[in-house]
């Protein structure tokens, strides 16, 4: 049944349709329960995602039906939405939850945050360590090379933050002081991925080809302007709506990815509080002889 409302969301009226539309057809979850777990979710994923620009990935019909990648802002988006400008593209800012809401309910599944905050496009204000498995390899094998990247920013003197990528992957988020351009923190995941293939040269890889890859692909080009990767507290399209979500080291040895879904993901959220606060916290790379 297609009905069409208005509601107020922090002053701003934001308009919502089709809420019994299910979204997610294996894991019956509808536009409503997409709507209801971002509200709830806002108080934590606010923090990270506010005043970033977005790219983001429709699926109009559902995450089975055909889907597209979005950068500029749609023709009719409400006038209250944030827009900022950069290399002439008109990205969308995450500065509300009304907007979160209204960009839900026209589709939008993943949300992929940059990287930097759109009042400094220049200067990323984390790394990320992106290791993605290669078949036959899969979420624990990712785990595996994910300790190994732990001991290494140990001996480093960095800290990393790891989350579940909400499929086989996973993301160690290095926290940044914003004085470093992306070149910096694109070498920075680089260096970490030589050292760590050097180490493990049967389980790691740095190639690009994905026909040459075997092993846990360290994608340091995840880290170059203009990339982007889904965001803390997003949605996945998968059957099982997982949700690509930040654990504690020491659960990476206990939990599976479709631990992690638009269902259960509030209540880790409730009880274990905000695993990712701590990418909030900037720290400095002067100590690392190739930041200067």
């Amino acid at each position: 049944m297609k009905t069409k409302q208005v509601v107020q969301i922090q002053g701003k009226p934001v308009p919502i349709s089709n809420l019994d539309k299910v979204l997610w057809p294996e894991a019956g979850i509808t536009k409503a329960d997409l709507l209801d777990y971002y509200a709830r979710l806002y108080p934590f994923l606010e923090q990270h995602w506010k005043g970033r620009a977005l790219t983001v990935t429709r699926y109009p019909h559902g995450v089975n039906g055909d889907f597209f990648y979005q950068k500029n802002v749609p023709q009719g988006a409400p006038s209250w939405v944030q827009v900022c400008v950069i290399d002439d593209v008109h990205y969308i800012v995450a500065d509300d939850l009304g907007t979160i809401i209204w960009l839900a309910n026209s589709g939008v599944i993943e949300f992929h945050p940059s990287t930097y905050l759109a009042s400094r496009p220049d200067a990323p204000t984390y790394a990320i360590i992106d290791l993605d498995p290669t078949a036959p390899q899969g979420f624990k094998e990712a785990v595996q090379v994910a300790k190994y990247a732990r001991e290494l920013l140990e001996k480093l003197g960095l800290r990393g933050y790891p989350k579940l990528s909400g499929a086989t992957g996973l993301h160690i988020y290095l926290p940044l002081e914003r004085c470093y351009d992306f070149q910096i923190s694109s070498e920075l995941v680089r260096q970490i991925g030589l050292a760590l293939k050097e180490k493990y040269p049967a389980q790691i890889t740095l190639e690009r080809l994905v026909k040459n890859r075997r092993g846990v692909y360290v994608d340091y080009l995840q880290n170059s302007p203009g990339k982007t990767i889904v965001g803390v507290y997003s949605p996945r399209p998968t059957a099982a709506a997982t949700v690509s979500t930040p654990v504690g080291w020491s659960d990476l040895d206990h939990y599976q990815p479709e631990d992690f879904t638009i269902r259960t993901v509030p209540q880790w959220v409730a009880e274990r509080g905000d695993l990712f606060s701590g990418v909030l916290i900037p720290q400095s790379l002067e100590h690392l002889v190739f930041s200067r």
